[in-house]
């Protein structure tokens, strides 16, 4: 299985603005990766995402000023890993233009 751990800096921005972009935008993110159905749940105290497919599972979680990304793969979706990763960072700098 491959996997990914990445923490992506935002500066200025606290762990409940962070969380918030990414518990609303995860489903419309998912949606576009070739993961397949994805199950997500949400941590609100922990302020924690959480996504589980076949293919693929990980967990993003906001701290003040960061978003640490876990994703473990299928064999089948590393492939994709580079495609993914890429996903996240160009979301992230949409988002908090960072």
């Amino acid at each position: 299985m491959a996997s990914f751990s990445k923490k992506f800096t935002i500066p200025g921005k606290s762990s409940d603005v962070i969380y918030q972009a990414v518990s609303t935008d995860i489903d419309r993110f998912l949606s576009k990766t070739p993961l397949g159905t994805v199950e997500v749940s949400r941590e609100d105290a922990s302020k924690k995402v959480t996504f589980k497919s076949s293919m693929a599972s990980g967990t993003l979680t906001a701290t003040e000023g960061e978003l640490s990304v876990e994703v473990s793969l299928s064999f089948l979706a590393s492939a994709f890993k580079g495609k993914i990763e890429e996903g996240v960072t160009r979301w992230l700098n949409k988002t908090f233009h960072v």
